[in-house]
């Protein structure tokens, strides 16, 4: 199952400052169903036992990826990988891992997503749907916009960038079959209350 409340970690800026683990427990137990592990600065090891660690919240239910790194995917028995464009090809990556984990792709526009279908993909994030610090300069496209890029593709889009709990209908009815999101849900200053706001705002709206 595709997760439709998914964390995407990204050191500090994910946590404000607090323990990845700690932030990633926390979020689970108040209903993200997927976290994204982007953690570029960790060596190895560090990612190793941090994905051991998480390992009972997957028994739980939580999806449970790696950007990017497919070795360490097979070597945790993880429930797949997120790739963008300067990744590995969808393509080898389903080659590689087989059919069955997830494969997540960092799309841009209709035909970007749609290519990765193609070649493989089960799911897509497009973004950014609205304006986030996380990518200055880069102006929000809007729902209409989302709406237009998810015409006749054929796997689930997470709705990324600017997401909070007032917009996750918005962009439900524009098409999307979740959200993903950064610091709005581990740098909240509840993270509890953040998760739990944006869980009840997709189950109302869940058809």
């Amino acid at each position: 199952m595709i997760p439709r409340l998914c964390y995407i970690t990204d050191g500090a800026r994910s946590t404000a400052g607090r323990p990845l683990l700690d932030v990633i427990r926390r979020l689970a137990q108040a209903g993200v169903d997927g976290v994204i592990l982007r953690e570029r600065s960790l060596p190895d090891d560090e990612v190793g036992l941090l994905l051991d660690a998480l390992v009972p919240l997957r028994r739980r239910g939580l999806r449970l990826l790696v950007s990017r790194r497919l070795d360490l995917a097979r070597a945790h028995g993880l429930d797949g990988v997120h790739l963008a464009a300067d990744a590995i090809p969808v393509r080898e990556a389903r080659s590689w891992l087989g059919p069955d984990p997830l494969i997540g792709y960092s799309a841009h526009s209709g035909q970007e997503a749609l290519r990765a279908a193609r070649e493989g993909a089960s799911y897509v994030t497009l973004s950014p749907i609205y304006t986030t610090d996380s990518k200055p300069g880069a102006a929000g496209r809007g729902p209409a916009w989302l709406t237009n890029q998810i015409k006749g593709l054929p796997i689930p889009a997470l709705a990324l960038g600017g997401i909070d709990a007032t917009r996750i209908q918005e962009v439900q009815r524009a098409g999307a079959w979740g959200v993903a999101a950064v610091s709005a849900l581990g740098a909240a200053s509840d993270v509890e209350a953040a998760a739990r706001g944006f869980q009840s705002a997709l189950l109302e709206n869940i058809t």
